[in-house]
């Protein structure tokens, strides 16, 4: 009797406990539905667009990895710099025709202009997300790290100038172009000199810089090319993304970085733009770039990675070369970047872009 009545017990606390094991989701139920619901939002909208400076063998590599996993999600980029770009997606703020999803552009920038839109519940669609390749502002992915220093030919600058630093370019050899200045980039100057106070950027611009007659390039493209093509000897204040993924695969190897300080940006990030017209293609593209494989594709064909991790070759060229590294939030001093870029164009006799 004692038996039957242990059956019976144990049968009705099952009966009653199933039904409320199974109406609470098991801890992966949730968020997987929530991605499962995600994919089936995307694949009506079948693909996304943006906005990139990614040359065809960065873009290639990158979307055919992202396809590989979404085959279903079909991607349009239009190629531009980072100005002429952010330039067209305010066009498009203003006249209210929506037709870009994501641009790589400044995050502080794109908050500025009231373009950022926070993708709200990301980590807990995706859990496991590597949150060190999510912004803060949960409106864009992040691209691997890259370093602005200054680069120079080892084979042009004089042996008795190398190592060279930044207070060596005021040597006479340098003089009549043979430094490179970056003029596109002329909003960022700042950033690109760390630790130096507004000041002392605008006492070395006027003479150092100035005084040498340097070399004008537009881009960091073209700066790089004329460097590699020994139409000058030194660039300073540029990013090494350039060089690792467009130069050193070619055996370029004549190229060093000063063991001065060099800026640590916080990597280029894909901006999630408010009101786009494919928002949950976009997301999946922004989640999988937080993935490691991805990272690993941007490492490899944007030239960009980790300069601190010595497993990688950007770590292992800083550390050859001394550069100290020095981690300066893209966002520390923007207000003042362009008041003093400014005023290094005008030292130059060049006119100052129209915002």
């Amino acid at each position: 009797m004692i038996n039957r009545l242990g059956l019976f017990v144990a049968f009705l606390c099952g009966a009653i406990s199933a039904p409320l094991v199974t109406s609470i989701p098991a801890h992966g139920t949730n968020h997987e539905a929530k991605q499962q619901k995600l994919i089936e939002a995307a694949k009506k909208e079948g693909g996304f667009n943006i906005t990139a400076v990614w040359a065809p063998v960065e873009s290639t590599a990158i979307f055919d990895a992202f396809g590989k996993i979404y085959p279903y999600i079909k991607v349009r980029q239009t190629i531009m710099s980072g100005r002429e770009g952010f330039e067209r997606i305010r066009a498009e703020f203003a006249s209210g025709r929506r037709a870009t999803d994501l641009i790589d552009t400044g995050i502080y920038e794109a908050s500025n202009a009231g373009m950022l839109q926070p993708w709200k519940d990301w980590f807990e669609i995706f859990p496991d997300t590597n949150k060190r390749a999510v912004d803060p502002s949960l409106s864009a992915a992040v691209e691997p790290s890259s370093v602005i220093g200054l680069f120079y030919r080892t084979d042009l600058v004089p042996r008795d100038l190398q190592p060279l630093m930044y207070a060596k370019l005021s040597d006479p050899r340098f003089s009549g172009g043979k430094i490179g200045y970056n003029i596109r980039q002329y909003e960022s100057f700042a950033f690109r000199y760390p630790k130096w106070s507004d000041e002392e950027i605008l006492r070395y611009a006027k003479e150092v810089l100035v005084p040498q007659n340097p070399k004008l390039c537009n881009g960091t493209t073209v700066c790089w090319d004329m460097l590699v093509r020994g139409e000058i000897w030194a660039i300073p204040a540029v990013t090494s993304a350039q060089y690792f993924s467009r130069h050193l695969p070619k055996g370029v190897v004549n190229i060093a970085i000063a063991p001065d300080v060099a800026a640590v940006d916080e990597g280029k990030t894909v901006v999630f733009l408010k009101g786009g017209p494919n928002p949950n293609a976009a997301k999946l593209f922004l989640h999988w770039m937080t993935t490691d494989g991805a990272q690993e594709i941007f490492g490899k064909f944007r030239g960009r990675a980790d300069p601190y991790d010595e497993k990688t070759i950007v770590g292992q060229w800083m550390k050859k070369h001394g550069a100290k590294l020095f981690n300066h939030p893209e966002s520390e001093r923007e207000a003042k970047d362009r008041e003093l870029g400014a005023a290094i164009l005008r030292m130059l006799g060049l006119p100052v872009p129209k915002k």
